[in-house]
Formats: structure tokens, C-alpha cells, sequence
């Protein structure tokens, strides 16, 4: 059995929404854990560590992981307004390619120089069968839009397929979880298979959740790879469902209190700073997902509706933009 260092370093790297289990032999196939007292078992906490114990040591019991974590909600089941991350969020990202052995792995090289360029760290696993699957791990919850929307980015530099892109889905829902992938370093694990690679060569378990663990890409250090993302209807599973405009109505959490409590006062500017207001909006907005697009609407809007500080301006909408730019550099300070 692992020493419980690696299985808190793993369980800690594949945490995530619902743990699925993975009956490989079975009619059941890739399905959700059910919790006999109602609901799915959380990718998260003793359940999910306890169930990484098993998975890496007991080849009847492997496991895969549905990334996405919904909102939390109040007790009265709506999102609280001061909810600091209230987007579906990620705790990682996936691309699993299954082209045949030599053009997967050509794939997942050229896709992992990419993230290397940006200064992201990543992990080539060989799959189960021919193909191979690249993983990113991060330091927090960021939210799956902008994982999703970057790693679509990433392949798409280098013309690398991105039909298995997770988490597949930047929303949930209804009762929906998203789609799954399963965990490397299952016990009883063909030889080779399942295992991340460095140099093509087999990792060992202890040697890759250290490293992994220790190499985990900041929200910060991810707005570079966000950055390459170029929206096309195929790429963007929200482009059919809704409108990508945000609005005062479909903002949530801290930018919806923010855009709707307008200026805020200080002893400086006892009627409302609206510069640093502003960038605070398009900062939490950012942070919940939305593309530097939609913040200069939405920003741009506020601007107007508090008193077109930047709308009189000859020069307003390019100030405005390079407000945004900021804001995507600085989302994820402390400071702003």
C-alpha cells in the first residue's frame, strides 16, 4: 500500500466534483458513486482519500474523478451574493487523445511545449489502451471555463484534436455532473499503462505525486495559456446555449454586488471612486470566468450608467480596454 504522504499528495491533485466508479469488467462501466443516503460521493475530503487508498492499491476497486465543482449555495439553496468563487470551478484539467499510439503522443509533446512555454507544468500519462492523456494541476479552484477555454487554446496552437477536452462542460446543470475521466495508477494497472511519463520513461507513484504536487500551476501563471484561446462555435460548448454578453442579470457573487452597489465611497472621493471601482468589477468578473470581451461590455456599460467618467473621453474606450488588460494580469492578486 502507498504511504499516506502520496495518497494525501494524490488525493489532494485529483480532487474534484462526484467520484465515478470504474467496474472495467462489469456492465456498469464508468458510472457515479452512488451515496446509499442520497446523491453521489464528493471528489474531496476523507470520502475521496479513503477511495484513493483503494484505487491505489486494490485492483478491484479503480476510480475516476467528474471534475466540476457546482457553486456552493446558501441554506436557503441560493448562491450567496458574497460567494468568493460562485462559477463552476476545477481543481484540474485533462485532454485525452486516443489517435493511435505514435500520433497521441505527438499530440500531447507538442500540446505540453506549449503549456511549458507559458510556464505551466503539465504530465503525459499513457492511457489504458493506445492513446495518452495530459494533465494540468492547480493550486486552487479556478473556474472550468477558463481550464477548459485554455487548454482548448494550448491545442489549438498546435493543431492538436480537442474533442476530449476536460472538463467537457463549463457549466452544470439540473442534477448533471459533467463527464469523467478516469485516475491514473490503478492497482493491477497493465505494465506501462496508466502511468505519467517524463523523458518517456515510467514515473513511479511516490516520484510523480511529489513532483506534481510540488509543480501545481497558479490561477496567475494560467491567464498566459487562457490567453491563446480563440472562441469558435465547435470549441465553445456554451456558444449554442446562451449568450456569451454578460449583463447586470446574469452577473453573480462579488461582481453582481459590486456592479449593483455602483461606486464605492472613500474618504478621498466621498461620492464614488469609479476608476478603482471599475477595475475591481472587471477583476471578479474575470476570476468567474468571463472572457476579457465581455468584461469591456459589461465595464463599459457601468461606466455609462455611473456617470460615463470614460464614455466622454476621446480616448474612453481604449482607456477602458487597457483597464481590462489589467484586470486579466491582476484578477487574482490579493491587492486589487
Amino acid at each position: 500500500m502507498p504511504d499516506p504522504v502520496t495518497i494525501e499528495r494524490f488525493t489532494e491533485l485529483f480532487r474534484g466534483g462526484k467520484i465515478a466508479k470504474d467496474n472495467i469488467n462489469g456492465s456498469a462501466g464508468f458510472r457515479p458513486w452512488e451515496n446509499p443516503a442520497g446523491g453521489y460521493y464528493p471528489a474531496d475530503g476523507n470520502v475521496f482519500q479513503t477511495a484513493v487508498q483503494g484505487h491505489l492499491s486494490d485492483p478491484k476497486r479503480p476510480i475516476g474523478v467528474y471534475p466540476i465543482k457546482a457553486p456552493e449555495t446558501s441554506q436557503g439553496g441560493s448562491q450567496s451574493v458574497s460567494e468568493e468563487i460562485p462559477i463552476c470551478t476545477v481543481w484540474w484539467g485533462c485532454v485525452d487523445w486516443d489517435e493511435g499510439e505514435d500520433e497521441s503522443f505527438t499530440h500531447a509533446l507538442n500540446t505540453q511545449t506549449v503549456l511549458s512555454q507559458c510556464g505551466v507544468t503539465s504530465w503525459i500519462e499513457r492511457s489504458r489502451s493506445k492513446g495518452y492523456h495530459l494533465w494540468v494541476f492547480f493550486t486552487q479552484e479556478i473556474s472550468a471555463r477558463q481550464v477548459r477555454e485554455g487548454l482548448v487554446g494550448a491545442c489549438q496552437i498546435v493543431n492538436a484534436p480537442t474533442r476530449e477536452v476536460n472538463p467537457k462542460q463549463i457549466e452544470l446543470t439540473g442534477k448533471g455532473i459533467g463527464n469523467g475521466v478516469r485516475l491514473p495508477y490503478p492497482a493491477g494497472a497493465r505494465e506501462g499503462r496508466n502511468v505519467a511519463i517524463k523523458n518517456d520513461e515510467d514515473l513511479p507513484l511516490v516520484e510523480f505525486t511529489e513532483l506534481a504536487h510540488n509543480s501545481r500551476t497558479s490561477p496567475t501563471k494560467w491567464v498566459k495559456v487562457h490567453s491563446l484561446y480563440r472562441p469558435t462555435s465547435a470549441h465553445n460548448p456554451a456558444a449554442t446555449s446562451k449568450p456569451l454578453l454578460p449583463s447586470p442579470f446574469v452577473l453573480s457573487g462579488i461582481a453582481a454586488t459590486i456592479r449593483r452597489n455602483g461606486p464605492r465611497k472613500t474618504a478621498e472621493k466621498p461620492h464614488g471612486d469609479r476608476s478603482a471601482t471599475l477595475f475591481a468589477l472587471g477583476c471578479a468578473m474575470y476570476r468567474q470566468g468571463f472572457r476579457p470581451a465581455d468584461i469591456m461590455i459589461e465595464v463599459t456599460e457601468a461606466d455609462k450608467e455611473w456617470g460615463g467618467k470614460y464614455d466622454k473621453r476621446p480616448d474612453g474606450q481604449q482607456r477602458l480596454w487597457n483597464m481590462v488588460e489589467h484586470c486579466v494580469e491582476c484578477a487574482w492578486d490579493n491587492d486589487y
